[in-house]
C-alpha cells in the first residue's frame, strides 16, 4: 500500500510537471504573438526610463508590464514543477545525482530572477508617482524607479546571472535526459540547443549592446527551440502519468 501511494505521489509530480509544460508552451506563444503584434504595430522601441514607463503603465498597463517582464516572471514560475518533474523522472538513474543539481541550480536562478523582476514593484511604484500630492514625492518616486530598472536589467549589476543559472540549469538537465532513459534524446538536443542560444543571447545583451542586430537575431531560433523542448517534454510527462 506504502509502495502504491509513493507511486501515485510521483504520478502527481509528472502530472503537475506536465500540465505546467503547456502553460509555459502557451505563456511562449503568446510572447511571440506580443511581439509580432508590437513589430506590427511599430511599437517595438521600449522606453527604459523610469518616467517613460510610469507614463506606458498608465496609457497601457499590460504592455507596460509586458515591457517591464510580467511574462516572463509567470513563465518562470511555471517551469518550477516542469524542472521537478524532469528530477523526479531521472531520481532513481545514474544521473540522479546531475538532475538533482540541475533543479537546485534551477531553483537559486528562478529565485534571483523573481526577486529582481521589475514588473509588480514597478506597478506599485507607478501608483504612487500618479497620486504623487507634489514634485519631490514624484522625483522620489522617478529615483525608486531607476533603481527598480537598474536591478532587474540584464547587464552584469541584474539579472543576467539569474538567466545564466536558468540557463546552464537548461543545459545540465538536457544532458541528464540524453543520457538517461526516459526521454527521447532528440528531447536533450532540443533543450540543449535552445538553452544555450539563450546563454550566448543574454550575454550579447549584456556585454556586447554593440552587436545587438546580431545579438537579436539569436532570439528567435533560440525560442523556438525552447518552446519545441518544452511541449515535447510535457508530453512525455504526461505519458509518464498514465504509465506509473
Amino acid at each position: 500500500m506504502e509502495s502504491k501511494n509513493l507511486s501515485h505521489r510521483w504520478s502527481s509530480v509528472y502530472k503537475a510537471g506536465g500540465i505546467a509544460a503547456f502553460i509555459c508552451t502557451i505563456l511562449i506563444i503568446a510572447g511571440i504573438v506580443i511581439n509580432v503584434t508590437i513589430t506590427l504595430n511599430g511599437t517595438d522601441s521600449v522606453t527604459q526610463s523610469a518616467t517613460g514607463l510610469f507614463g506606458e503603465l498608465k496609457t497601457n498597463i499590460l504592455l507596460g508590464l509586458y515591457n517591464l517582464g510580467l511574462l516572463n516572471l509567470l513563465l518562470q514560475i511555471a517551469l518550477i514543477p516542469v524542472f521537478f518533474a524532469f528530477y523526479a523522472a531521472h531520481r532513481h538513474s545514474k544521473v540522479g545525482g546531475d538532475s538533482f543539481l540541475a533543479l537546485v541550480l534551477f531553483i537559486i536562478g528562478t529565485s534571483v530572477f523573481i526577486t529582481q523582476n521589475p514588473a509588480l514593484p514597478f506597478l506599485e511604484l507607478s501608483t504612487k508617482y500618479a497620486n504623487a500630492i507634489n514634485e519631490t514625492a514624484r522625483l522620489s518616486c522617478i529615483t525608486a524607479g531607476e533603481a527598480i530598472l537598474a536591478k532587474g536589467g540584464t547587464g552584469p549589476g541584474g539579472s543576467y546571472m539569474a538567466y545564466l543559472l536558468i540557463s546552464i540549469a537548461g543545459i545540465l538537465i538536457s544532458g541528464v535526459m540524453f543520457k538517461g532513459k526516459v526521454f527521447n534524446k532528440f528531447f536533450s538536443v532540443l533543450g540543449f540547443i535552445g538553452n544555450l542560444l539563450l546563454i550566448i543571447y543574454f550575454t550579447g545583451i549584456a556585454f556586447f549592446p554593440d552587436y545587438s542586430t546580431l545579438v537579436f537575431s539569436i532570439a528567435a531560433p533560440a525560442v523556438l527551440f525552447y518552446l519545441l523542448w518544452v511541449t515535447v517534454s510535457g508530453i512525455k510527462l504526461i505519458k509518464l502519468t498514465l504509465h506509473n
